[in-house]
């Protein structure tokens, strides 16, 4: 489980304020009525939100889901008053007070330390000719450990209690239309933490962190080596709330060259782990499970011990992107790389890696890919879509996010859907704006657990070097997109 400590502190710190002030008695009536200007009334309403309302709670370490209040007020304006209150006892006390930002809204991170339901609303006192409203009454519903029940069952038949309620988790968010907003970090690169604590600029916080098992591999077999300090990292992110995600650009098992060697023999000879590239490549695999079990056992220092408390599930996507033909596994036969997949699972499963959700992400469907549910393997918890927007020149100027091969894939019976990844491809100076994406999802209807954004790999070399800008805090609108979406979780409905 996650503690919230870490996360509370950089919303204390970003919002400027307490989190729980002691309660004191509420006050409806503004200050300023007395003076209040000439004109005709303005009815006000204040509606009040959680995000999430439904949190998992975990009695061994007193840590929680993170969570917080939403408040919107009617019409919008900015620093609108507002009062936010519990109901304790028999009484509503207050326990923050604000001004609503330019888009009438503002955000209370909540401090969980027991299981008890808890209930909220807002007041707006009146101001003005702003007349005072109230919100109805919001519950808070705070779950055990040992309440974690996934709306559907998992790939793995025994899977540990932190896949358990990391699958719960999401099924949350998607029951209310939550949407989270996660960073990839590039941890090859002992600077791995830049894209979310940037050198000279404020931290972001995201409620998804992503990263790739062939770069933790690579920190561990430097010369001088810092995957301890990595898995140390992103331990410490998932105690603060953060949910992992790892692909795997796995090796050319035929060549021993990188992922983009697109070399290759019959994929089929890799289901036979006697054939020289079926055993580079199960030897490549069962390497990655050991650093999958590092988290499954909480182990920052791979000496095979491990925290309990720091024990944390990872959405493991490997393999991805294979309707495209940019990798050695792409284009493949569909029934050899289901049987692949098939074989991964029960790999995974024997060699005691039971903390993974495995998820099966696809590029966007286009002339040049193939059909993506045909490669839909037979069991998965998680689809993905990867959408990139070229931004190649003056034509590609305007901001886009496609959706094309998604809703086959959802309607294939995946339990799960994402966007895995997202955002520009050869943007020379991060002129782009995330907030596309959410417009998309929105007039779409589609509903996605998350949307990850890539890290900054570069710049642009030639017209179509998809290297460039792709971080939030690398691109123009990524700031404002993420403070758009409070608690990183953004609401679609």
């Amino acid at each position: 489980m996650r503690h919230v400590a870490a996360w509370g502190a950089l919303w204390a710190g970003l919002l400027a304020g307490a989190l729980l002030p002691t309660p004191v008695a509420a006050d409806v009536a503004d200050p300023t009525t007395s003076h209040a200007r000439q004109g005709t009334a303005v009815k006000t309403s204040v509606s009040l939100r959680l995000a999430p309302p439904v949190i998992t709670f975990d009695p061994v370490d007193s840590s929680s889901d993170p969570t917080g209040l939403v408040a919107t007020i009617a019409p919008v304006r900015k620093d609108a008053k507002l009062t936010f209150q519990e109901y304790v006892g028999s009484v509503w006390t207050t326990i923050r007070t604000a001004r609503t930002d330019a888009t009438g809204r503002f955000f209370v991170p909540l401090t969980v330390t027991s299981t008890a339901t808890r209930t909220f609303r807002v007041v707006h006192p009146q101001h003005g000719r702003f007349r005072s409203s109230a919100s109805t009454a919001t519950k808070l519903y705070v779950r055990t450990t040992s309440q974690c029940s996934p709306v559907t069952p998992l790939v793995d038949a025994s899977p540990t209690g932190e896949a358990f309620c990391l699958a719960t988790r999401l099924d949350r968010w998607r029951a209310v239309g939550l949407m989270g907003v996660g960073q990839q970090l590039n941890v090859s690169s002992q600077s791995f933490l830049d894209p979310i604590r940037p050198l000279g600029a404020a931290a972001i916080r995201t409620s998804l962190i992503g990263f790739d098992l062939e770069e933790l591999a690579m920190a561990r077999d430097y010369e001088f080596p810092f995957a301890d300090q990595v898995v140390a990292g992103l331990l410490e992110l998932a105690h603060g709330g953060a949910v992992l995600t790892a692909s795997w650009h796995a090796r050319n098992p035929f060549t021993g060259g990188p992922f983009t060697d697109t070399r290759r023999g019959d994929l089929s000879s890799l289901l036979n782990e006697s054939t020289p590239a079926g055993a580079a490549f199960w030897a490549d695999f069962d390497d990655k499970m050991s650093l999958l079990r590092r988290f499954q056992e909480g182990d920052a220092e791979g000496d095979g011990g491990g925290v309990g408390t720091r024990r944390t599930a990872v959405v493991f996507r490997p393999l991805h992107e294979a309707n495209g033909g940019f990798f050695w596994w792409g284009k493949p036969n569909p029934a050899v790389y289901r049987q692949l997949w098939t074989l991964m699972q029960a790999r995974a499963a024997a060699a005691g890696v039971h903390n993974i959700l495995w998820a099966y992400s696809f590029n966007l469907d286009t002339s040049s890919t193939t059909e993506p549910r045909a490669l839909l393997p037979h069991k998965v918890d998680v689809g993905g879509l990867d959408s990139y927007d070229p931004e190649y020149g003056a034509a590609n100027a305007a901001d886009a996010f496609r959706i094309e091969g998604y809703k086959p894939v959802a309607q294939g019976g995946v339990p799960r859907m994402a966007i895995t990844e997202a955002g520009p491809h050869g943007s020379r100076d991060g002129t782009w704006n995330p907030a596309v994406i959410s417009r998309t999802i929105r007039s779409t209807g589609i509903t996605p657990l998350w949307t990850m954004l890539w890290f900054d790999d570069g710049k642009p070399t030639s017209v179509n070097d998809p290297s460039g800008y792709k971080q939030l805090t690398s691109l123009t609108g990524g700031r404002s997109w993420l403070s758009s979406c409070f608690n990183a979780l953004c609401y679609l409905r």
